[in-house]
């Protein structure tokens, strides 16, 4: 990766493990390493995922060592047939193994702790690489290694994510920031309500900020985070390349962006509610109480969040919200006037200063060529009247209920931050 003219130090990770590659379990140990490092101002170029094949692993870590200037595997330190890694690195580091004292008594500690002798498997961990480094593992039985060809690092360590991820802080994750020269940061912003296409068309031309930052989008079903990233020789010069991007894109998505880095929408509700002295009651239906279950995640949120209605039927409608039945029956549950009524029937019954309701059709079945799946109905009440809006999302019913339940507390926060369209 290019920012300016300045070189980021480039990194490749290898997993190992047919348990990986046949997707009986998910690697979350690329996932975390590749964050991590990138956030320390180092490209990771590649993500090789590499089963129990001893020639399939020489060859990737070969071709690793020779265009990165760090290598990062993981797995295969075991003590099990299957676990072949250290035997690759004999033959790639052209070595032999030498003993270890400090790993045999580590193994000892744990084993005697269990009231068990080292079973004669495990203590197999005590030979290790004669030009290793070690990598001592608190945490398990397996230790890493670091080791070294021409200007490329490659460090093993054990694919078990909490001793994989105990090695990579303790060991790795020092060096890398010591070799750093620049000041690497960035930042996130948060985004709903926008598809990223319908966003990017939002913002128009990005070549001048380009020029300051690397942007790049993270699109779900939820929303775009757009992610800022600099690399500057400080710490202010950085943050000022930052704070002008992000300048750039509030002036373009100031109605979309509802927060930053480590901000949940449902915290900046919770936030304005608490900063206006108000409350909020919630009228579920097609998403089932996820909306308060949102709220409630939050800590202290019982200050502003004053009680929640799953009203599925129209029955629990008409008598929790007191809704009224011929609404449902002229307009169908899933309409306009309904949303509208639960929003103002919620405040009413519980004496909250706002109320958001939601109903529509989750799906899969349900929908027909005038309410098709998806369709759902939001309004929001509060002392200067009722808001709706009319959503269609997609076929799959738990993408409804979250997109619908995303929908709804950033209607809440429009309307908290004085907007008057929503």
């Amino acid at each position: 990766m290019i920012f300016g003219d300045c070189k980021v130090p480039c990194a490749e990770l290898v997993v190992i493990g047919d348990e990986v590659v046949s997707g009986l379990i998910l690697d979350r140990n690329s996932q975390y390493l590749g964050e991590t490092i990138h956030e320390m101002g180092i490209e990771v170029s590649r993500i090789t995922t590499v089963g129990d094949s001893a020639s399939a692993i020489e060859d990737c870590v070969k071709l690793a060592l020779e265009r990165s200037d760090w290598v990062v595997m993981t797995g295969g330190l075991g003590a099990t047939h299957d676990d072949i890694t250290k035997s690759v690195l004999l033959k790639v580091f052209e070595c032999g193994l030498k003993r270890d004292s400090k790993v045999a008594d580590m193994l000892a500690q744990i084993f005697q702790a269990r009231g068990r002798e080292v079973p004669d498997s495990v203590s197999s961990q005590c030979e290790v690489p004669e030009k290793a480094e070690i990598l001592y593992n608190e945490k398990g039985t397996a230790p890493g290694f670091k080791m070294r060809q021409g200007n490329c690092v490659l460090f093993a360590l054990p694919g078990v994510p909490l001793e994989m991820q105990h090695l990579f802080e303790k060991f790795v994750a020092p060096e890398m920031a010591a070799q750093k020269n620049k000041t690497f940061l960035h930042r996130l912003i948060k985004t709903t309500g926008l598809s990223e296409a319908d966003l990017w068309a939002k913002v128009g031309p990005l070549e001048a900020m380009l020029k300051k930052a690397t942007i790049a989008s993270l699109p779900s079903h939820l929303g775009v985070r757009i992610r800022i990233s600099v690399l500057a020789e400080s710490r202010p010069e950085g943050e000022s390349r930052l704070d002008e991007v992000e300048r750039f894109l509030t002036q373009h998505l100031f109605r979309n962006i509802y927060g930053k880095d480590e901000d949940e929408l449902e915290a900046i509700v919770g936030a304005l509610l608490t900063e206006k002295s108000l409350t909020l009651a919630t009228a579920e239906s097609c998403t089932g109480g996820l909306i308060g279950h949102r709220l409630t995640q939050v800590p202290g949120s019982s200050d502003y969040y004053k009680e929640g209605f799953v009203v599925y039927s129209n029955e629990a409608k008409v008598s929790r919200l007191q809704v009224e039945p011929k609404l449902i029956e002229e307009f169908g549950a899933v309409s306009e006037p309904v949303a509208q009524a639960m929003a103002e029937g919620v405040c009413r019954v519980t004496g909250a200063d706002m109320g958001v309701a939601v109903t529509g059709i989750a799906g899969p079945s349900g929908g027909s060529d005038l309410k098709p799946v998806g369709l759902t109905y939001i309004a929001v009440h509060d002392r200067s009247g009722t808001y709706c809006r009319k959503f269609v999302f997609t076929h799959d019913r738990i993408r409804n209920k979250e997109r619908s339940a995303q929908a709804a507390l950033n209607m809440v926060r429009l309307r908290l931050q004085g907007e008057s369209e929503i």
